[in-house]
């Protein structure tokens, strides 16, 4: 009997050990709490952490690896995988990779978004996490530190402000000179459109219009101050708004009617891309936004380019298309803290120190992050600082917010009515009511 209980006690005592050892262990996985500094979980444990990034900014343009050098060297036990999807910088095709690895199953970090619409696609995928425990552990107001394009997603917050986009006109300064027109500091749709007829040559148009239907095909519904979308903050149509009939119209009068714009039959069939037609001196003028500043792609630029700020419905309403690059930690992370401290440093710090795109961090400089900017690019003598500056300080930004899920498809049927308009296939006032009705159609099967 006695050499039973020793032999049960024995059992007992190891089995008090094993658990004991496993408690110990306990938190191995990397996954620290809202709070910890990145890293301190790698360096308890030993292990090195490394957390996926994928965007779709390759890293000629991008200069990714020496910010991830510096942070690394920050951060010991912390490292960043970075990942452009595609090698065409198109962030379409990139939400396309992005969506078969989701579908997939596959484990990422950090995830990039150009804008808040598909930011709100993947939050009702859920592929996003919400990263309000992280802010409220920090004290600080999103609002307060970023110059936020996006507004809160049923309360919460899925995502950092990093790159500030900003819309502008990038224009060819030797066409002006030739065609004897100032650099416009403050003008109108219908100055744009006089502008655009007195570029036009016949060796070249006057302005280029990309296949951006929401955008290029509603430039007066995205030039208020707010209600800038083909839905409403609420969720429903803003398909009658009186400037989304106006923009389509502005738009076939410049392509179809001037022949002053790249006709979208062109850009359609030939898949023209907008650096191309600028680069090239196919077009004198584009309506495009503030990444333009650095990213050429494969161009490098022998003439002077200047910028105008992006044109106004009417003088005195100073409002501009206002967006950029937002980093999300991803739902299916095991490193969450870890995920928003580099998002946290990516997007102050690091993209400053990165010298490529705009800031939305208010601390930063303008001054010294443009001159950063233009000085890193492969022509620097071919960028006109002082329109380029006047540019993306003389306008406001208008409200934003984060639309409803639904929006993309929303933005689909718009698109597919507005080039039935353009090709000439139908007038605009049955597009106009083919587009109430297949937006309303999308509103009411969601809600």
């Amino acid at each position: 009997m006695k050499k039973k209980r020793g032999l049960i006690w024995i059992v007992t005592l190891i089995a008090m050990l094993v658990l004991s050892a496993c408690a110990g262990d306990k938190g191995s996985e990397g996954t620290s709490e809202p709070g910890e500094k990145a890293g301190d979980d790698a360096s308890k444990s030993g292990e090195e952490i490394t957390l996926k990034f994928v965007h779709w900014i390759n890293e000629g343009v991008g200069k990714w690896q020496p910010v991830i050098d510096k942070y690394e060297a920050e951060h010991p036990g912390i490292k960043i995988e970075s990942i452009p999807l595609v090698d065409n910088m198109t962030a379409l095709d990139y939400f396309k990779q992005l969506d078969l690895m989701a579908s997939a199953g596959e484990k990422l970090d950090i995830i990039m978004f150009n804008n808040p619409n598909d930011l709100a696609k993947r939050i009702d995928a859920g592929l996003v996490a919400p990263i309000d425990e992280f802010l409220d552990a920090e004290g600080i107001d999103i609002n307060e530190v970023y110059n936020n394009s996006y507004g809160p997603v049923d309360g919460n917050y899925y995502g950092l402000p990093m790159k500030n986009v900003s819309g502008l006109v990038m224009m060819n300064k030797g066409h002006l000179d030739e065609a004897g027109l100032e650099i416009p500091t403050e003008w109108t749709w219908d100055d744009y459109r006089d502008y655009a007829k007195a570029l036009t040559t016949d060796q070249h148009y006057g302005s280029y219009l990309h296949t951006w239907h929401e955008t290029y095909s509603a430039l007066k519904l995205v030039s208020k101050s707010e209600e800038t979308l083909l839905l409403k903050e609420d969720g429903s149509s803003n398909a009658e708004d009186p400037l989304l009939r106006e923009s389509l119209e502005l738009r076939y009068q410049l392509e179809q009617v001037d022949k002053s714009s790249v006709p979208y039959f062109e850009t359609f069939s030939q898949k023209l891309n907008y650096r191309q037609q600028f680069f090239s001196q196919e077009a004198s003028m584009i309506p495009t936004f503030s990444f333009m500043i650095t990213e050429w792609g494969e161009f490098a630029p022998d003439f002077e380019i200047v910028w105008a700020p992006w044109p106004q419905n009417e003088k005195g309403e100073n409002f501009t298309v206002m967006s950029g690059d937002l980093l999300s930690v991803s739902k299916t992370s095991d490193h969450k803290q870890e995920a928003y401290d580099f998002m946290r440093w990516m997007s102050t710090e690091g993209i400053v120190e990165q010298g490529v795109w705009t800031p939305s961090w208010k601390e930063a400089d303008l001054d010294t992050v443009l001159d950063t900017l233009v000085s890193g690019t492969s022509n620097p003598e071919a960028i006109d600082l002082p329109s380029l500056k006047h540019s993306l300080t003389s306008l406001q930004p208008n409200k934003a917010f984060a639309p409803a899920p639904y929006i993309t498809e929303v933005n689909t049927e718009f698109g597919a009515e507005a080039e039935m308009y353009l090709l000439g296939e139908q007038d605009l006032d049955k597009t106009m009511d083919n587009v109430k009705k297949r937006i309303q159609a999308v509103v009411d099967a969601n809600q």
